[in-house]
């Protein structure tokens, strides 16, 4: 009987040597499509790439964008990827790749929370890379919530910085303020920012090349003088009160504007920093009273002339051309508490006659909120698209009939150019909520081309079928004021998000 063989174990393979001659296709690429492909990877992973051959290190050295997250230096295998392992290994690795920088970093974006710990050694760290004279563009997320980091001085005196992006940082212009010299800088990007009405007044005003400024959330600030000649876009959202003013050459009009002002939830909004002075001291009973933020937010409201607030910021903005506002449906439940009430149109020298598109979102049936969308139309007679997000809750109004709209909007010249109206509902079947400002736009309006009525899918069923043609039949014996309107109803499966 023959004995079956047992094959011999695989041995591992080994690689074969490189033949002479061969092509090194990665070595033979510039270091700028190196950077490309470096810049896609972790830093750590970047960073072992200098082993590779004599080259790879000033490749690496040489990097133009640094990204720092929590778990940059963790050990690999490190079962939780957004917290740092250990931190004081964190700042020794960093210090370690600053440190063999043949070339000064561009762009830098750092990510973390223990900066506000090692408050003195991040100092150091921005003073190198913002004193390399190279740097471009600067990203700082302050990821520790209980307290906001201040912004070194060597951040304001950057003076080849063109973008800034800070998150949950405290701004405190430095004692000699001439010493603010960001004048290249072209994008200011503050979220969830520290800072008192001076201080914003003088970063801006010192920033005269910046042409986007985003705020989104912002403490402590009551009153913003924005004072930027070359702006082409301003995007600001605010939980709370907030007055803007603008103040810019007319030469070079704004691009876009954005403005939402959403007021729900004061408890996971507001802070001690919104009514907290930090040059007096306080008791613990007053601080116990400033932690109710939702009794804080009712008395602001009531102390805040929403509307002159309003009136301001839309004075500023004569030459805008598209403007989009968000006011949430707690915005009008402020406007009720506290009685307000809003102009039929803005000082004739005030007109937005730069304004070719309005985007609003908001519960246009309310009554000051009607007036102030009358307001924006009589003070447009440039303006040739529309589009009005429809915002209800429980409560709300019945839908204003086109009457109303005849007596609130008294200036026709916009009515000569709106070529363009899209109105979202999302109550397509529940009163006629279309009969309003949409039967009056198409009614008045002399060249409009299209009149489209925007409903979610899920809102109609099989079974409303009936309503839904009754809908477009009801459309069809609408009077028009053009002859080549096109009327319709349109479902879409989601609204356009601000």
């Amino acid at each position: 009987m023959d004995q079956e063989c047992t094959p011999p174990m695989a041995k591992r393979a080994r690689r074969s040597p490189p033949q002479a001659g061969a092509e090194d296709r990665l070595g033979a690429l510039d270091d700028a499509t190196l950077h490309a492909i470096l810049v896609r990877l972790p830093l750590r992973d970047a960073a072992a790439t200098a082993v590779l051959s004599r080259r790879w290190p000033r490749v690496f050295a040489t990097l133009p964008r640094l990204v720092l997250r929590p778990a940059t230096f963790n050990r690999r295998g490190f079962p939780d990827e957004d917290r740092c392992e250990d931190p004081p290994r964190w700042l020794r690795a960093l210090r370690c790749v600053l440190d063999r920088r043949a070339a000064p970093v561009v762009a830098f974006e750092v990510d973390c929370g223990f900066m506000c710990v090692y408050g003195e050694w991040f100092g150091w760290v921005f003073r190198e890379v913002c004193g390399s004279g190279g740097l471009l563009e600067l990203s700082i997320a302050n990821t520790d919530y209980k307290e906001c980091y201040a912004l070194p001085d060597a951040v304001y005196t950057c003076k080849t910085l063109t973008s800034l992006d800070l998150y949950n940082c405290r701004l405190q212009v430095p004692i000699r303020a001439a010493a603010v010299t960001l004048r290249a800088l072209q994008t200011l990007r503050l979220r969830n920012v520290v800072a008192r009405d001076s201080d914003i007044r003088l970063i801006v005003c010192r920033c005269t090349a910046i042409e986007r400024l985003e705020i989104h959330g912002i403490h402590m600030a009551r009153n913003i003088v924005i004072r930027a000649p070359c702006l082409k876009r301003l995007d600001i959202y605010s939980y709370r009160p907030l007055c803007i003013s603008l103040k810019k050459a007319k030469a070079q009009p704004l691009n876009m504007v954005r403005l939402s002002l959403s007021y729900g939830y004061p408890e996971h909004y507001w802070s001690l920093h919104d009514t907290k002075d930090t040059k007096r001291e306080y008791s613990v009973h007053e601080i116990e009273e400033m932690l109710d933020y939702k009794k804080m937010a009712e008395r602001e409201h009531r102390q805040t002339d929403e509307i002159k607030n309003m009136e301001t910021f839309l004075t500023a903005l004569s030459c805008t051309k598209t403007l989009q506002l968000h006011l949430s449906t707690e915005y009008s439940e402020v406007l009720d508490m506290v009685k307000a009430s809003t102009l039929t149109s803005l000082p004739k020298k005030k007109y937005l006659h730069g304004l070719k598109s309005l985007s609003l979102t908001l519960d246009h049936n309310h009554a000051v909120l009607a007036t102030l969308v009358s307001c924006l139309l009589n003070s447009s007679p440039n303006l040739k698209d529309l589009r009005i997000i429809e915002l209800r809750h429980p409560g709300s109004p019945v839908p204003l009939a086109a009457e109303f709209w005849e007596k609130k909007i008294t200036a026709d010249g916009f009515l000569y150019h709106l070529a363009s109206v899209t109105f979202y509902t999302d109550s397509l079947l529940e009163g006629h909520p279309c009969e309003g400002i949409c039967k009056f736009l198409v009614m008045n309006a002399r060249v409009l081309k299209r009149m489209s009525i925007v409903y979610h899918h899920s809102q109609v069923r099989p079974e409303h079928a009936a309503k839904l043609e009754a809908a477009r039949r009801e459309l069809r014996v609408w009077p028009r004021a053009s002859a080549d309107v096109l009327l319709e109803l349109t479902p879409v499966h989601r609204f356009p998000w601000f």
